[in-house]
C-alpha cells in the first residue's frame, strides 16, 4: 500500500472541500442505528451511580468531576429510571465525535476521501461502540478532548488566537469531567516546546486559555484537599482493578486493547507513526504524546485502555491523510473498502444482535474479568431481583423499627440500584464505598441496619453489632456475583461504635462485590 506523502512540510493554507452530504449521511444512519439501541441493555452499575451522586450538587466527587453526575441527574430528573434518556446524549457525543474525527482530516489537508476514512476509521471501533452504549465519563472526555485537538490544530494553519481560548474553555469543561485534561494539556505543552510551534507561547491568548483552565480547576481541589485527595487515590484502584480483572496485567492491557480498537488498531498504530515520521504531518508533531504515553500507560501502569480513546479522532484522521490525501488511489481503495465493509458490517451486527439472549448462560460471573465481558455480550441483568430482595425485607420490619432503621450496601453498585430503582419508600441508604462514602455516615442513633453484601461480610458484621440475624439469600446460578449472585441480607442491631467513629475505617475506594 502506497502511502499519499508529499514534500509539504508546513500546515496546509487552504482546506479541501468539506464532505458534508456524505458525512450527513453516515452520522445521521449511525444515530439512528445507536439510538435504537440505548434501552435494550439494563443500566450499569456505574450509570446508576451517576443519578444520586447527580443528586448531591458539588464542585467535586471521590472518582470524577460534576457534570456526567448533573446529566444523569436531569435526565432521570425528566424521566426515572430511563435508560434511555439517559444514554442519549452519549450518542450524540459519539456521533459529534465521528464528525471531529472528519473534520480533523480536514484541517490536516485530507479531501473528502480522508475525511471519510476519518470518521468510518472511528465508527469500526468497538470504542465508538461503547462509547455510545452506556452513559460515562469517557464518552464525555473523548468528545472534548477531541474538540480541543481541533481547535489547536486549526489554530497551527490559522492562527487565529481565539482558537486558543476557545480550547481553553473547551479544557475548562472537560476538567469538570475528567482530570486527565490537565495532564494533556500540560503534556502537550512540553512537546509544543520540544517539537514546535513554539510561537504560540508568545500568543497572550494560550495564556488565557490555560488561566481558564486553572481558575476551572480551584472549587474541585479544593474540595479534594478538604478530603484528602482521593481522586489521586482512585488510580491505583483503577490499576487493580484493571489487573484484577484477568491473569495479570500485560494479558489484562493486550486483551482490553483489541476490545477497544479492534482491527482499527492498526489504523491507530499507522495514525500515530504517521504523525512521528511524515513530512506532511511535521507541523502536528506536538499530537504524539496524546497516542504514545496513554499506550505505555495502558501496558506499563495497568490503566484502563480507553484512555487511548481521547486520541482515536485525532489519529484516525492522521492516518486517512497519511494512506489518502488528496484522492484514493486504486490499491488503497481496493483495501479500505474491503476493510470497512467488514468494519461496518460487524459494528451493524453488534449492535443489531447484541445483547444475547440471558437463557443462554449457565454458570454465574464471578471474576470481575467475567462480570465486564459478560455484561458486554449479556447485559447486567439482575437489580430488580436485589432490589425485590431489600424491598421484601423493609416490608416485613415492624411499624416501630422503621424510624431508626437504615439500608448498608457493601458497595456503591448496590446502593446505587436501591436508590434509583426501588419504587417503595425504603429507609435511607448508605455504602462505606467510593463516592458514597463521602456522602457522609448514617446518624449515631441509627440502631437497626439491613445489612446487604456478600457472605465475606459476616466475620466483619458480628465484631460490629451485638446482634446479626441472616434474613435472605440471593444466587441466581446465572447471575452476576455482588448482584444477583452471592448477596446476602442482614438484620443487624445496636452497633458496637458510633458511627461517627466507624465511618473512617469502613470507607473504602475498591469496588467490593463480595463472595
Amino acid at each position: 500500500m502506497r502511502a499519499a506523502e508529499d514534500i509539504q512540510t508546513t500546515a496546509p493554507t487552504a482546506l479541501p472541500t468539506f464532505a458534508w452530504r456524505e458525512l450527513s449521511i453516515l452520522s445521521g444512519l449511525l444515530a439512528v442505528l445507536l439510538s435504537a439501541r440505548v434501552g435494550r441493555y439494563p443500566l450499569w452499575g456505574d450509570e446508576l451511580y451517576l443519578v444520586p451522586v447527580g443528586r448531591r450538587p458539588s464542585w467535586g466527587f471521590a472518582d470524577q468531576g460534576p457534570l456526567v453526575p448533573l446529566q444523569a441527574y436531569l435526565s432521570d430528573l425528566i424521566a426515572p429510571g430511563s435508560a434511555v434518556l439517559l444514554r442519549l446524549p452519549v450518542v450524540v457525543l459519539t456521533v459529534a465525535t465521528v464528525g471531529l474525527a472528519a473534520l480533523i482530516a480536514r484541517e490536516l489537508g485530507g479531501g473528502r476521501a480522508a475525511q471519510l476514512v476519518a470518521a468510518l476509521s472511528y465508527i469500526c471501533t468497538p470504542f465508538a461502540v461503547q462509547q455510545s452504549a452506556a452513559l460515562s465519563t469517557f464518552a464525555y472526555d473523548a468528545a472534548l478532548i477531541s474538540l480541543v485537538c481541533w481547535l489547536l490544530i486549526r489554530w497551527v494553519r490559522t492562527r487565529q488566537d481565539l482558537l486558543l481560548i476557545a480550547a481553553g474553555v473547551v479544557a475548562a469543561v472537560d476538567f469538570q469531567v475528567k482530570w486527565m485534561v490537565l495532564g494533556i494539556w500540560g503534556v502537550l505543552g512540553i512537546s509544543v516546546l520540544l517539537c514546535g510551534p513554539r510561537e504560540v507561547f508568545r500568543r497572550p491568548a494560550l495564556w488565557a486559555g490555560t488561566a481558564i483552565l486553572a481558575l476551572s480547576t480551584i472549587p474541585a481541589l479544593l474540595w479534594q484537599a478538604r478530603h484528602e485527595w482521593p481522586q489521586i487515590a482512585m488510580g491505583a484502584v483503577i490499576r487493580s482493578e484493571q489487573t484484577a480483572m484477568s491473569d495479570g496485567q500485560l494479558a489484562s492491557a493486550i486483551r482490553e486493547l483489541i476490545l477497544t480498537t479492534g482491527p482499527s488498531g492498526i489504523l491507530l498504530l499507522l495514525g500515530i507513526w504517521a504523525v512521528a515520521r511524515a513530512p506532511r504531518l511535521r507541523p502536528y508533531r506536538f499530537l504524539l504524546p496524546l497516542g504514545v504515553i496513554p499506550l505505555l500507560a495502558v501496558f506499563l501502569a495497568g490503566l484502563r485502555p480507553y484512555y487511548l480513546g481521547d486520541g482515536f479522532a485525532v489519529f484516525y484522521a492522521t492516518a486517512a491523510v497519511y494512506l489518502v490525501g488528496d484522492e484514493l488511489r486504486d490499491r488503497t481503495k481496493k483495501l479500505l473498502t474491503a476493510y470497512f465493509v467488514i468494519g461496518v458490517t460487524t459494528v451493524v451486527a453488534a449492535v443489531c444482535l447484541l445483547p444475547l439472549p440471558h437463557s443462554w448462560l449457565h454458570t454465574p460471573a464471578i471474576r470481575n474479568g467475567d462480570m465486564a465481558i459478560r455484561a458486554q455480550f449479556f447485559g447486567l441483568h439482575g437489580w430488580p431481583q436485589l432490589v425485590d430482595t431489600v424491598e421484601r425485607a423493609v416490608a416485613a420490619l415492624p411499624d416501630t423499627e422503621r424510624s431508626d432503621t437504615i439500608i448498608m450496601t457493601q458497595n456503591y453498585w448496590q446502593a446505587s440500584a436501591l436508590d434509583v430503582l426501588s419504587t417503595k419508600d425504603l429507609p435511607p441508604i448508605y455504602s462505606p464505598s467510593r463516592g458514597y462514602g463521602y456522602f457522609g455516615p448514617p446518624p449515631d442513633t441509627a440502631t437497626r441496619v439491613l445489612y446487604l453484601g456478600g457472605d465475606s461480610l459476616a466475620p466483619t458484621l458480628t465484631t460490629q453489632f451485638t446482634s446479626v440475624t441472616p434474613l435472605a439469600r440471593l444466587d441466581n446460578p446465572t447471575g452476576y456475583q455482588g448482584v444477583n449472585h452471592g448477596i446476602r441480607l442482614w438484620h443487624c442491631t445496636t452497633p458496637v461504635r458510633p458511627w461517627s467513629q466507624t465511618w473512617p475505617e469502613l470507607m473504602t475506594l475498591r469496588l467490593e462485590h463480595g463472595d
